[in-house]
């Protein structure tokens, strides 16, 4: 499959903690990529026992991606807020921006 990816990059999962993140980690350190797994909660990436480095990182406050971003050639955003009742809509559109 041609993704447009090469092993070479560096890749960033955001929101790998939530269903698509923890699918999508395993399959890139199974195809060799170099992975950051972020979650608000780096420890939960950690018991999960990936082959890859885990960061804390949280949308809604912006002075923890930088660090997560570093490095990066290639991120998914997979973050959302549906767990914060019903204003995850604009919650989801404060993180993104």
């Amino acid at each position: 499959m041609n993704d447009g990816l090469s092993d070479d990059q560096h890749v960033l999962v955001l929101g790998a903690s939530g269903y698509v993140g923890s699918h999508l980690v395993p399959r890139l350190i199974e195809r060799g990529f170099r992975v950051r797994a972020s979650a608000r909660d780096a420890e939960v990436l950690e018991a999960r026992g990936w082959d890859c480095e885990a960061v804390a990182a949280d949308a809604l406050r912006p002075e923890t991606l930088a660090p997560a971003l570093e490095g990066i050639d290639v991120a998914y955003y997979l973050v959302h807020s549906m767990a914060a009742g019903r204003d995850f809509a604009e919650r989801d559109r404060r993180a993104a921006d």
